[in-house]
């Protein structure tokens, strides 16, 4: 009957969205993009195809963070990886976050240290829109950019006016988030400058799935105060400046309320990000302008990866004795074992300097950009409890110059040459990097995209590559080999796009195909227990073909759908566990789709249907020698919302909402219950169970 009730759900969607009238025509307003050359182009006439999500569209599908408006850009989905300690993962074009550059306002937005929670860390209610290139972007951006660029951007207020939500949601009826922003714009009335300033609590509550008293989703806390600066200058300049602090934590693992050392296993980490923007661009005259880019990232780190049992033995043995801990001693000298557990306390300091000038030249068919960047990251990494661990240091800096073209040769064909130099610290060689686009308008109705790109990642200070701690307690020490070299990628892209001639105002389809072939990928050989090294592994390469569809279905009615396919494969195979040698990227599903239909009718109310789908994939749990292909997964969100205007006076408005994410509770059903003994990487597919959430937002 569940099935029955799922698919007929789905023909349902399908067949509101192909039955509605599709005679009215709709507004299409042009929207600017900046991301795929660094300068402003039209989402339509790009020659670098770049994708474009609007805050309208992100708040159509109730996200709240940016993983979740991730899920409307094809070839792109979020993975979790640990029940302990939340570690999870953007995979682009079936390419891990190792691979994504995530820009703010175009500088970068978080170091090695805090990008394996980046996802979760940044609320999508202050970001204007997201903007994404997929394919080798080193060009343009350096290290990281293999798989592609998401760019979060905020725009300048155009009218003074203060918001505020609150939401509150129930996650598989065993605990329950609560989410609370206000923001506020104040716009000067002689446009001299804007003002933007923002505050943003989030509380979630740690979730046991199973019966074993442990966490499958950690519980979490963050908390971001921002405010964002703009000056317009009177010879066409413009002074941009931003500050932003998020204070974050989150614990997994059993007896939540206990201090860290005293439960059995604790993973528990807090991130005080501090991330300051500064930029100058102006404009000299119709052909020549340019923007000058510095920002300041520094975090600090606190963590705890430590078990209960470790701390037992440890104290057990320096006392004297062998064999197993006797239980009543252990119990008399709780404090003694307190203070061995808290060695495994881990202080991490982490800033980095950026800067970046860019100058545009116009010239008859041409627009030549040249530009330059230097990145300056510092990491200091300590025990502070624990003076038999001497304090780590590490550094690297890039520095980089590139210069592109883009060559308007008819009004149909455009060409985009472009390359670049770097030379990086941990690197012996300086590293180049082309990339060449073209974009073809065969006619109003048709058009080509043509790409071929390439990228690079260099070893940083710093990485999180895996679950860091062991069900034996401690945290694991990872460091990368003398001799790693970078990694390299190359993509060929090829893409078209169709407005049908019946329906060019109303329906946009859009086909893709990406070939990237990396070498020298990053793998961890960790043949030593408590000592990872990070080595060069073997080539690999992706096939990734996506499909989407755009469509104003009717005046009220909107409709976008995506259908991917990615093929991950190394060129030799791997030893995963026992009984499993395989080429296979892991946790990759071939296919993956998505249907979102949104109704917009003010006078009425807003609804929406979205339906993602996951196929069958390859997971393992290492730790417990296991494996299996996974199920599908349907995810189905539902949502309506009504908005009363000046309901409170003074031209405020009042908006609730209410809805459920994954309806039918489509996740991971083996998930392991033996306690402490579990494996915390075995764990795959939708994070987030069955939930419901109301939210109302207060504008005036």
């Amino acid at each position: 009957m569940l099935y029955f009730n799922r698919y007929f759900l789905l023909f349902l969607a399908i067949g509101v969205a192909g039955f509605a009238s599709a005679n009215q025509s709709i507004q299409e307003l042009e929207q600017f993009v900046v991301t795929g050359t660094r300068t402003e182009r039209l989402v339509t006439e790009a020659p670098v195809k770049t994708e474009l999500y609007t805050r309208d569209e992100i708040e159509t599908f109730h996200f709240t963070s940016i993983r979740e408006a991730l899920t409307l850009v094809p070839a792109a989905r979020f993975e979790a990886d640990c029940q302990n300690c939340g570690l999870n993962q953007i995979q682009l074009l079936g390419l891990s976050t190792d691979y994504t550059s995530m820009l703010f306002d175009g500088a970068p937005l978080y170091s090695g240290v805090a990008r394996i929670y980046g996802a979760d860390l940044f609320p999508a209610i202050f970001i204007d829109r997201i903007e994404v290139v997929k394919g080798g972007s080193s060009v343009l951006y350096g290290p990281e950019a293999m798989a592609g660029v998401v760019n979060l951007i905020t725009s300048e207020p155009i009218e003074t006016k203060i918001e505020t939500r609150l939401i509150a949601e129930r996650i598989a009826d065993e605990g329950t988030s609560t989410e609370a922003s206000l923001r506020g714009d104040y716009v000067d009335p002689d446009g001299n400058f804007a003002i933007t300033g923002y505050a943003y609590r989030e509380d979630r509550d740690g979730i046991d799935l199973t019966t074993d008293g442990f966490s499958e989703i950690p519980e979490f806390e963050n908390t971001i105060l921002g405010a964002q600066f703009w000056y317009f200058a009177p010879n066409d300049g413009i002074l941009r400046s931003s500050y932003q602090r998020i204070d974050q934590s989150h614990r997994g693992g059993d007896q939540l309320n206990l201090p860290f050392e005293q439960s059995r296993v604790t993973e528990a980490l807090s991130h005080v990000i501090d991330l300051t923007n500064l930029t100058w661009s102006q404009r000299i005259n119709g052909s020549l302008d340019y923007a000058l880019r510095m920002s300041y990232i520094d975090i600090t780190r606190d963590s705890f990866y430590g078990a209960r049992g470790a701390a037992e033995v440890t104290a057990w043995e320096e006392a004297g004795f062998s064999g197993d801990p006797d239980a009543a001693w252990l119990e008399a000298n709780s404090a003694l074992v307190d203070s061995v557990g808290r060695r495994v306390v881990g202080l991490t300091e982490n800033t980095v300097w950026f800067f970046d000038a860019q100058v545009n030249y116009g010239w008859e068919d041409h627009l030549f950009s040249i530009g330059a960047q230097h990145r300056d990251e510092e990491l200091t990494e300590a025990s502070p409890n624990d003076p038999t661990k001497a304090t780590t240091f590490g550094s690297a800096r890039n520095t980089g110059i590139f210069l592109q073209d883009q060559w308007q040769i008819n009004s149909q064909l455009e060409f985009v040459p472009g390359i670049r130099l770097d030379d990086h610290s941990n690197i012996d060689d300086s590293i180049i990097s082309p990339r060449i686009a073209a974009r073809w308008e065969v006619n109003d109705h048709f058009s080509l995209r043509a790409s071929y790109a390439t990228g690079f990642n260099a070893p940083g200070p710093f990485n999180e590559d895996q679950h860091i701690g062991t069900n034996q307690g401690g945290a694991i020490t990872l460091i990368n080999s003398p001799d790693l070299e970078e990694e390299r990628s190359a993509t060929f892209s090829l893409g078209a796009e169709w407005h049908p001639e019946p329906l060019k105002e109303q329906l946009l389809l859009h086909s893709q195909v990406h070939f990237t072939a990396l070498e020298g990928t990053f793998e961890i050989d960790d043949s030593d227990e408590l000592n990872w090294l990070r080595i060069n592994g073997p080539d690999s390469e992706v096939f990734v073909w996506e499909n989407s569809l755009d469509w104003q279905v009717a005046k009220h009615l909107h409709a976008q759908a995506g259908l991917t396919y990615i093929r991950a494969r190394f060129d030799e195979a791997i030893e995963r566990v026992t009984g499993l040698t395989t080429d296979e990227y892991l946790e990759r599903p071939e296919w993956t789709a998505l249907l979102g239909l949104s109704y917009d009718n003010p006078e009425l109310f807003d609804a929406f249907f979205l339906l993602n789908y996951t196929g069958e994939m390859l997971a393992t749990g290492e730790d417990a020698d296991i494996w299996r292909r996974t199920p599908n997964f349907w995810e189905v969100n539902l949502g309506v919302s009504k908005t009363w205007e000046n309901v409170l006076g003074n031209g405020s408005n009042l908006r609730l909402s209410i809805g459920v994410d994954n309806l039918f509770d489509e996740r991971q059903k083996d998930l392991q219950d033996n306690g402490e003994d579990r494996d915390v990487t075995y764990f795959y597919g939708p994070a987030r169970p069955r939930s419901y959430y109301t939210s109302v937002t207060v504008g005036w």
